[in-house]
């Protein structure tokens, strides 16, 4: 797993590579055991290598001729299915140098051009330079497990025309890019945060590949293309059909994801997801390392409700003494959490889920510190298989706007008065949900049950899922680590979409809800029956007074500093009200029962952080 950055001028050829240097280095540690440059004429490409796979040949930017011309690629990504693909392009004549997967996706391009994409089982992002054309592909997989930003200027007389990079921090390196946040950014931020609509960042200028587009850069042009979306079609299976197949998929998927050339572990929090690929992974690998979280104190401080019922800790014990895995117990402090808000902010360059990115990051430090390169994870399941309360509660899923917040009122109270009009900020979120909702289609307009959980499957995937994506993904890599995630597997995501709601539910007229029924069946004979029907928990975060009187502390002396930056955008009557009646003046959480008082202080301590170490222009 890697990190890669790149530009373009229009007219000025590059002579030295110091700018490009620059950018690589700011995603070092996404890569860590390498960085190269490469430049030609007007392009300049860089990479950071973390190695997994062929460690000694398989140095990028890597370069290979076909047909007279020179293409260079720069890649950050896994394939799984890189010996199927290998073995038919050997199969077409051609030859290889290296048994990575980066000559694989470049290889692939030679022959099927931009449809090459449409082969690849993983994850990944790419750009490919072609010398001749001097044009650039690139592309992203299709959950967008992997990222990829850049930025175009239109304006005729600029001379940086292109830019891009795996983390945006590589972008703002170029000195010709400012870092400004405008009237759309603000929107996004508190309208949206710590979520963002596909394709945008809170920057302005700067945007994303979405996941399942490719890109084509040429003659000063870029082009978008999406080449890959959940489609709806019938399913006409029986019930022990699609257990089976949903068995088959996730076993299969997994195995996939095991080959490394170096060690790989697997993250255990005693929920089903975790468990499963657990599971699957220890037939594989006799000596196998788990790891879960826990904070220091939670065993008295936990307090249990609606959302989180039970401890993972009990269900952990359970797993590790039923597969007998190498088990370690991170205890993360909550000074510590606290103390890395800026340090997890970093690591996504935008203000995030607050501590919940701090724990992950602290998580991954330690399982990094422990010798791993390579960790699984069972995120992107509850969103395929029917995990979350919106999917079944009905006060939740016809919800106007997005089901996991609620926080519309929140939102509108704590941006500065005046500074946008009157529902503005509303208008704006509820036009990028019904903009996603659009590309949904239904079987049965008249059944309103199966189209509501359609369209919500659909919006959870695009957005929800991509904020936690977004999250595993930074705070792993900025630890060097890589974060496999088996269910997020393209073929899974297509199978279960696809299946009619009541039986992914496990509902009929005369039963009630399972959360998961179908992955719950798949696996209940290979699990413990506690672990197969504990109720769906979140990712655990910290109960301890002491972390929500650090926040607080922070900020009352943010709010007390005349110069404090997110003066210019906030509403402070509002935000001291909630401090003064330490949160009961809140009648919404900003980002459900995972962002509740506390988090949305630190998310306003982020924004606050960020507009400083940013040096982030305010234009509104």
């Amino acid at each position: 797993m890697c990190g890669f950055c790149g530009y373009v001028n229009t007219t000025k050829s590059i002579d030295e590579n110091k700018i490009i240097k620059d950018m690589a280095s700011t995603i070092k540690k996404r890569g860590p055991n390498a960085l190269n440059v490469f430049v030609d004429k007007k392009t300049a490409l860089g990479h950071t290598r973390l190695s997994i796979i062929d460690v000694k040949y398989g140095m990028q930017p890597m370069t290979k001729e076909n047909n007279g011309n020179n293409y260079t690629i720069v890649y950050n990504g896994e394939l799984y299915n890189t010996n199927e693909i290998r073995d038919n392009l050997i199969s077409k004549g051609y030859n290889f140098t290296t048994k990575c997967d980066t000559e694989v996706v470049l290889t692939s391009y030679f022959e099927y051009g931009t449809d090459a994409v449409k082969y690849l089982n993983g994850i990944f992002a790419f750009a490919i330079y072609n010398d001749k054309d001097e044009s650039i592909f690139l592309a992203r997989d299709r959950l967008g497990i992997k990222p990829l930003f850049y930025s175009f200027n239109t304006d005729l007389d600029a001379e940086l025309k292109f830019i891009f990079a795996s983390e945006i921090k590589a972008i703002l390196k170029h000195p010709d890019i400012t870092a400004i946040l405008d009237r759309q950014g603000l929107m996004e931020l508190i309208g949206l945060g710590p979520a963002h609509s596909p394709g945008n960042t809170y920057f302005k200028n700067i945007k994303e590949i979405k996941p399942g587009y490719f890109a084509i850069y040429k003659n000063n042009k870029l082009e978008l293309t999406k080449y890959w979306d959940l489609e709806t079609k019938i399913s006409y299976e029986s019930e022990k059909q699609v257990i089976d197949n949903i068995h088959d998929l996730v076993v299969d998927a997994t195995k996939r994801q095991l080959v490394s050339d170096v060690g790989i572990c697997s993250m255990l929090s005693g929920g089903l997801d975790s468990s499963v690929l657990t599971k699957v992974a220890k037939d594989n690998i006799n000596d196998l390392t788990t790891f879960s979280i826990d904070y220091v104190g939670n065993d008295k401080d936990f307090k249990s409700n609606d959302y989180q019922l039970t401890k993972d800790s009990d269900y952990v014990k359970i797993m590790q003494k039923f597969l007998d895995t190498n088990h370690k117990t991170i205890l993360i402090d909550n000074t510590q959490l606290f103390e890395l808000l800026n340090t997890s902010l970093i690591a996504r360059d935008m203000p995030g889920m607050a501590d919940i990115d701090s724990s992950m990051y602290a998580f991954c430090n330690k399982i990094s510190k422990a010798g791993f390169k390579v960790c699984l994870s069972g995120e992107c399941s509850d969103e395929i298989f029917g995990g979350y309360p919106w999917f079944y509660k009905e006060h939740l899923s016809m919800h106007d706007g997005f089901p996991w917040a609620l926080s519309e009122n929140l939102r509108d109270n704590l941006v500065k008065k005046d500074l946008l009009k009157e529902n503005e900020l509303r208008e704006y979120v509820e036009s990028k949900r019904k903009e996603t909702l659009k590309n949904v289609t239904f079987i049965d307009k008249d059944d309103d049950f199966e189209n509501r959980f359609r369209s919500i499957n659909y919006l959870t995937i695009k957005w929800f899922m991509m904020c936690l994506v977004e999250r595993t993904d930074r705070m792993s890599m900025a630890n060097s680590l890589e974060v496999r995630v088996p269910f997020a597997d393209h073929r899974i995501f297509e199978y279960v979409y696809n299946i009619p709601a009541r039986l992914k539910l496990g509902v009929s007229k005369n039963s009630n809800v399972t959360e998961k029924y179908l992955l719950r069946k798949a696996f209940e004979k290979e699990l413990p029956n506690d672990v197969v029907y504990r109720k769906k928990s979140p990712y655990p975060k910290t109960y301890d007074p002491k972390y929500l009187r650090l926040v607080e502390v922070k900020m009352q002396s943010i709010l007390d500093n005349k110069d404090s930056k997110i003066l210019n955008i906030i509403n402070k009557d509002y935000v001291q009200n909630m401090l003064d009646t330490h949160g009961e003046a809140l009648t919404e959480n900003l980002f459900g029962q995972l962002m509740t008082y506390p988090q949305t202080l630190a998310y306003l301590i982020q924004i606050e952080n960020w507009l400083n170490l940013y040096n982030i222009e305010i234009d509104i």
